[in-house]
């Protein structure tokens, strides 16, 4: 499976690296991040539609006709219809979604920003966000665009992910590491 993530990770960075260098050499990259991004969400919103275009079972014209409604829905530019027919071409509809992640974070370090997601077990007050970021930003020298999420499960504190890297400040956490003392000192 770890192969399987690395290869389709691979895939995926390829065609990223690809739109990023047609993107900006068109003068549009920030507008084919966004395009992109909503054919990702589109496609990974509906079981529908990944079952239908991806089924082998039904005629080609068919599916085709199903991806370029899709494509007309979202608004697509010239350049953003070709990228999604040739994905829809070469059967790599699939990694759509992982294309629109590589492509934003190239877009990212071209422009010197960090996505950071910060996760609360109640709603992450703006304050928080504020400080957050702001400690981000000191540690990276880069600009941070933040987003949040809840996760009651974590009880209480926050868990930030920058990247790869996770910082781990939930009481669930907390309590998980105390129980593991103790059972090791038992």
């Amino acid at each position: 499976m770890t192969v399987d993530i690395m290869v389709n990770g691979s895939i995926s960075r390829r065609w990223a690296k690809a739109l990023f260098s047609i993107g900006e050499e068109q003068g549009n990259l920030i507008g084919l991040v966004k395009e992109v991004q909503r054919a990702a969400d589109a496609w990974e919103a509906s079981d529908e539609l990944r079952g239908t275009v991806g089924n082998p079972l039904l005629d080609e014209k068919t599916r085709l006709s199903v991806w370029e409604n899709v494509i007309r829905r979202i608004g697509a530019t010239r350049i953003g219809k070709n990228f999604f027919l040739l994905l829809f071409e070469k059967a790599r509809l699939s990694q759509l979604p992982g294309i629109a992640r590589e492509l934003q974070i190239l877009s990212d370090e071209k422009d010197g920003r960090v996505r950071a997601e910060v996760i609360g077990a109640v709603q992450v007050t703006p304050d928080v966000v504020t400080r957050i970021k702001s400690a981000i930003q000191k540690s990276t020298g880069k600009a941070v665009v933040v987003t949040t999420k809840e996760d009651p499960a974590l009880i209480g504190g926050v868990v930030t992910k920058v990247g790869d890297l996770l910082y781990d400040g939930s009481v669930r956490t907390q309590l998980q590491r105390m129980r593991e003392m103790m059972l090791g000192r038992g």
